[in-house]
């Protein structure tokens, strides 16, 4: 009997559909162009994550808890000291306007589905750093920096392959044109607020 690799060894006690959906956007991340996505596997935390370092861009399956639950996310690096905070800069509103160009519904459901900040008393105070507001359509979202949950439906886990590959034709656009790699950002000199 061959040895099972820790990634079909977190994803094998969960339903099929689920564990289709996981796979099937594992083999679509693999083939990122420029993207370039790296795959790691918390078997302790029971979660899998896809990073786009370059990007500042990450997908994430967390396997533990009541219910099974994927986002992507511009992430914050967030080790250290909060003044250290930092990510690259996000294209969230960038990407919605491209997609919004050949898909405006798929537009809304990514816009609506950013998690929105849940306020002072419940994040991190004063001190929460990963606030981000977000414009479309007339519209503003206070979220936390740019994460998207989805649910568990086949077309939320198609909306959120959509939304990476039309991320994935704009960065190949602005590398065409030359733009350099997103620039590093000190989240505590970023806007936080409405």
């Amino acid at each position: 009997m061959a040895d099972i690799s820790p990634f079909e060894n977190i994803i094998s006690t969960l339903p099929q559909a689920f564990k289709d959906e996981i796979t099937a956007t594992d083999s679509y991340l693999k083939t990122m162009r420029p993207l370039r996505f790296k795959r790691s596997v918390d078997t302790k935390a029971k979660k899998i994550t896809y990073v786009a370092s370059d990007y500042g861009i990450s997908y994430m399956f967390k396997i533990s808890g009541t219910e099974p639950a994927h986002n992507f996310q511009w992430y914050i690096v967030c080790g250290g000291k909060p003044e250290t905070w930092h990510r690259r800069a996000d294209c969230m509103e960038e990407t919605l306007t491209f997609i919004a160009k050949t898909d405006h519904p798929l537009t809304e459901r990514i816009f609506y589905a950013l998690k929105t900040c849940p306020g002072f008393d419940n994040c991190y105070g004063q001190r929460c750093l990963t606030r981000t507001v977000y414009s479309f359509d007339g519209q503003k979202k206070l979220t936390c920096h740019g994460r998207v949950e989805l649910g568990l439906s086949r077309n939320d886990f198609c909306d959120a392959r959509e939304f990476i590959c039309c991320f994935n034709e704009l960065v190949k656009v602005k590398t065409a044109n030359g733009e350099p790699l997103p620039e590093k950002i000190i989240v505590c000199k970023t806007k936080r607020s409405l």
